[in-house]
């Protein structure tokens, strides 16, 4: 399962193997941001609200099976402050990709 998350500050995609999720819910109690749910249906973990993930990365390094990759694709290199109250314009905004 692959979920990608295009967000204002931040777009992250999230790489679940479902085939080899153990089903320990260690991802779950560990997000702080409760990205993360449990699909009953077809028993594993799925990134539920990526928007509220932080990039801690401890649901990937507590996942026992080692089955969730978390990568970073873009994010913003401003201040969103300084943007809305119009210190930067929009030629100031570099935006790497």
């Amino acid at each position: 399962m692959i979920v990608e998350n295009k967000g204002q500050q931040q777009s992250v995609r999230f790489i679940v193997d479902t085939d080899r999720c153990c089903g320990c819910r260690r991802c779950i109690r560990r997000c702080m941001e409760n990205v993360w749910q449990w699909d009953e249906e077809h028993h594993h973990a799925y990134p539920k609200y990526p928007d509220e993930c932080v990039l801690c990365l401890q649901c990937e390094m507590d996942c026992l099976n080692n089955v969730i990759d978390i990568y970073p694709i873009a994010t913003l290199q401003i201040d969103p402050l300084e943007f809305s109250a119009g210190h930067l314009t929009e030629a100031d905004i570099v935006r790497r990709d």
